[in-house]
């Protein structure tokens, strides 16, 4: 099966990736790092078993040792995942904020503050990790969507990160539509956070009377 032929089931699955990340993306970070790990070393697992020449079964074999040795090691290498996800998040909003002043100033102020949101993530994490996920997972579903809007190859983008700033100035609404996106994410996330924080306060005054 060619590229082009999934391709739009890929945009799909992006979308749906993205969305979720922007409104449910500090609940589920645990468990998209240990699924992106468990891809990841499925594809390794799959390659090493065809590289050593071990048939279908060695690869079917690869595959899901390498799968289950990845989700164990991503889900545990959980603070480099906080860090990097601040990361992701103080890159993307300098792409987005510098990318129509100067593309290479965007790609440099964007790395300074990646190194400063990863540091914040692992400091206080909570609202870091909401701010990112909502953020990224936002430009993530509207990137995407422009294969099906404006027939752009999302896919390149990401192998050509540099090419990011570029993308970004020739769309101009796509700056506000990734800000709006990620402010309605994070204020939901904010809010089914403290919502749960919220009922927790509630019981112990009743608890208390119930005492008394």
């Amino acid at each position: 099966m060619q590229l082009d032929e999934i391709y739009p089931w890929l945009t799909i699955g992006a979308i749906a990736w993205g969305v979720l990340d922007c409104f449910l993306g500090y609940r589920v970070f645990k468990l998209t790092l240990a699924v992106l790990g468990a891809f990841s070393g499925a594809i390794f697992g799959q390659a090493a078993g065809a590289a050593l020449d071990l048939g279908t079964a060695g690869e079917i074999g690869g595959l899901i040792v390498g799968m289950l040795l990845g989700g164990f090691l991503a889900y545990m290498l959980y603070l480099a995942a906080v860090f990097m996800a601040g990361f992701g998040f103080g890159a993307t909003l300098g792409l987005l904020l510098l990318a129509n002043y100067n593309h290479m100033v965007a790609l440099l102020t964007g790395c300074v503050l990646g190194v400063i949101g990863g540091i914040a993530a692992v400091k206080i994490q909570k609202a870091v990790l909401i701010l990112a996920t909502a953020l990224l997972g936002s430009f993530r579903a509207i990137v995407a969507l422009m294969y099906f809007t404006h027939k752009i190859d999302w896919l390149y983008y990401y192998r050509q990160p540099q090419q990011m700033p570029a993308l970004i100035d020739n769309n101009a609404w796509l700056l506000p539509a990734v800000l709006v996106l990620a402010a309605f994410g994070a204020l939901a996330q904010f809010e089914f956070g403290g919502k749960g924080g919220g009922a927790k306060k509630k019981d112990k005054p009743a608890k208390e009377k119930a005492k008394d």
